[in-house]
């Protein structure tokens, strides 16, 4: 038997990327995204796409493709949602040594999209465990330039039973967060890819590329929008109010999923416990003295900085 030599031995294949794509009513643009897929610039990559019951020409379109033939795989089911879409990708495909990726069906990908992220991930000494995330470049319809998302000032836990800065779209993660993933109930999380970023936070590490690495188009049914950095305070205050209350009633906040996060896993760490703990105790029996000094130097935050100072007013009310 031959031997593997030195340089084999010092430079492993590269790890496969598998790309979860999940469709639905997405004929306008889905063809551009399959097209930025394919132009990838990163060579051991299986794209695999679920339809969420699309009743437009989605599926259709996918299957004329040229290249059609080349995705990992194309599967059709009844419309779940979106959350119980991906959550079924991720439960079907991949392999020990993996990495995963979230893809939306209306944006374009950079060609070093997952190059860049694979280097980085490779790079850590857990690949398994590390979530990489990166910056949006905002467009229109027609793909014209907006803006781009704000950078976070820190990514952690304290950041996660927040908000999520790790859009979905523009992350890669390893098989260790796929697996908690897998195992979990989605009507306990507001999004799929906000409890991936709770569970890298917790488990692993978060790795944040200032690069925008995918083009975010903004139309009607755009999740995370753009918001012109001229637009005035008062509108500002005013949409996060909106934002804020219509939170409020799908019954679903922000810490009640952290609260879900850690009864799920009593191996979270005790620093991680701790923060949703005290958030607990401040909500149902602080007084106004103690959540005064909480807010003086407090263990969560948001990135934005509006959002941050009416973080902290929530919490001083206890009304987060």
């Amino acid at each position: 038997m031959q031997q593997a030599t030195s340089s084999t031995m010092s430079n492993p294949a590269p790890p496969r990327v598998n790309i979860l794509l999940s469709t639905y009513n997405g004929e306008r643009f889905i063809t551009e995204q399959l097209d930025s897929l394919f132009s990838q610039s990163y060579p051991n990559i299986a794209i695999h796409i679920r339809d969420d019951g699309s009743t437009d020409r989605t599926v259709g379109i996918i299957k004329i493709h040229p290249r059609h033939g080349e995705l990992g795989s194309f599967d059709t089911g009844n419309n779940v949602g979106v959350v119980p879409s991906f959550l079924q990708l991720v439960t079907c495909h991949g392999e020990p040594g993996d990495l995963y990726a979230f893809c939306d069906q209306d944006d374009v990908w950079k060609p070093e999209k997952i190059a860049r992220a694979v280097e980085r991930i490779m790079k850590r000494p857990q690949p398994d465990k590390v979530l990489y995330c990166s910056r949006l470049e905002y467009v229109d319809d027609d793909l014209a330039h907006l803006g781009y998302s704000l950078v976070p000032r820190q990514t952690g836990f304290g950041n996660a039973v927040m908000e999520n800065v790790a859009i979905g779209c523009t992350s890669v993660f390893g098989d260790t967060i796929r697996q908690r993933l897998s195992e979990e109930s989605t009507e306990k999380m507001i999004m799929h890819d906000w409890w991936a970023y709770l569970t890298a936070t917790a488990f692993g590490e978060v790795i944040y590329d200032d690069f925008a690495s995918l083009q975010y188009r903004q139309h009607s049914n755009t999740f995370t929008a753009w918001e012109p950095g001229h637009k005035k305070l008062h509108a500002r205050a005013r949409d996060f109010a909106v934002r804020f209350m219509a939170r409020e009633h799908k019954g679903l906040d922000s810490l009640n999923q952290a609260i879900s996060f850690i009864n799920t896993y009593p191996d979270a760490p005790n620093d991680v416990k701790k923060i949703v703990n005290t958030l607990i105790e401040l909500r149902t029996r602080g007084n106004l003295w103690r959540r005064f000094r909480y807010v003086t130097h407090p263990e969560v935050f948001r990135t934005e900085p509006m959002e941050n100072r009416a973080l902290k007013i929530m919490i001083l009310l206890g009304l987060h």
